[in-house]
């Protein structure tokens, strides 16, 4: 994590500027040399490889705060091969620092989602993507939300944050996935390719898009909702129903149509006051997207509550490492909107918590 100086404050702002810009020419110059002099010799010598401690040296100590805005889909490509080639290791140290901050601005097992505890009758829920708008809590929706937090048991000794990348095609990773304890999925995803991306799911998000979109905000029929949801299995839905005015009604209604079809799979509702909190704590490390991904939120969600973290399905560019197209989904090529979500910057804050240890990014094939 970036950390602050204390002497900066003292320097002369032009001289800092320049020097933060040789600083960080010279940290991409110097990548960009080991990276070649890897992919050039270990093409040439199958046998031979980079010094591992050196190159990974490099290329950890270049995720600067100011390095990761510059990330994009050529340096992947030219580092994914450095990457690669860097055995990884766990850092329990490392989690727990992360745990601890993220524990201490948001909370993810008391406040990920709305429940009577942290939402009392006749207080106000303030819409974390539209601020100056707020709800006050009414006794109808106190009584559809749960008592307590779902997100209080014991850490969940291994999960799988499973995004929805063009990368998780003929992967064959679904058996991998399936065999972590806790399995994160996202916005309703295809299960048509188990092979390749699993068959389990202990929590999938919607976003009320969704809702609106596929089932017309469910203000007709909701059995193809039912369906829909049926498909995960006894799973967890997490609904941000309060981000924006005027999704918070559609969401109720896919609440009540599981709740009426006997469904055994709760829905839960994101706590605006989290995704608040877990905003500013990026903000205040130098990233600043307009909002974050789903993805995002979890994978931070999984820093607090799960032991050892793998990611699949992270890779926010059209070409596959090996230089084929990719689609955007593994299911479909539905763009992102660039003017919400910073994908690239998200993917370089994966790779430096890889290299820290911190969690493991899987990328390619299982």
């Amino acid at each position: 994590m970036p950390n602050n100086i204390s002497t900066e404050e003292y320097v002369n702002p032009g001289l800092l500027k320049v020097r933060k810009l040789w600083t960080g020419l010279l940290t991409m110059a110097a990548v960009s040399v080991v990276s070649m002099f890897f992919l050039v010799w270990s093409d040439g010598r199958p046998d031979i490889r980079v010094p591992e401690p050196e190159a990974c040296q490099v290329l950890s100590s270049s995720l600067t705060e100011s390095f990761l805005k510059r990330v994009d889909e050529v340096w992947s490509l030219s580092h994914l091969k450095l990457m690669q080639s860097c055995r990884w290791n766990f850092n329990a140290s490392a989690l727990a620092q992360y745990r601890a901050e993220l524990g201490h601005c948001c909370n993810a097992s008391a406040w990920l989602a709305l429940t009577q505890v942290n939402t009392p009758l006749g207080s106000n829920i303030v819409y974390d993507g539209y601020r100056s708008k707020s709800l006050k809590v009414s006794s109808g929706l106190l009584e559809i939300l749960p008592e307590e937090s779902p997100f209080q048991e014991p850490f969940y000794k291994t999960c799988a944050v499973v995004g929805n990348g063009g990368i998780l095609r003929n992967s064959s990773c679904g058996s991998e996935i399936d065999e972590h304890q806790f399995v994160i999925r996202f916005n309703l995803p295809s299960m048509d390719f188990p092979e390749d991306v699993g068959r389990k799911s202990s929590i999938v998000t919607v976003n009320p898009s969704i809702l609106q979109k596929r089932f017309h905000g469910l203000n007709g029929r909701r059995l193809p909702f039912v369906k829909a949801a049926a498909i995960y299995g006894e799973t967890w839905f997490l609904i941000p129903a309060f981000s924006y005015p005027g999704q918070n009604e559609a969401s109720y209604r896919a609440l009540y149509a599981l709740q009426d079809s006997g469904s055994r799979s709760p829905i839960f509702f994101f706590h605006p006051q989290y995704l608040s909190a877990l905003t500013r704590y990026w903000h205040e490390h130098g990233f600043h997207p307009t909002r974050l991904s789903s993805g995002f939120m979890l994978v931070n969600a999984a820093l607090e509550l799960c032991q050892h973290i793998t990611l699949y399905g992270f890779w926010p560019f059209s070409l596959h490492p090996d230089g084929h197209p990719l689609p955007h989904h593994y299911y479909d090529n539905q763009l992102p909107n660039p003017r919400m979500h910073l994908m690239p910057q998200e993917f370089a804050c994966y790779v430096n918590m890889h290299f820290q240890g911190v969690l493991q990014l899987h990328v390619g094939k299982c």
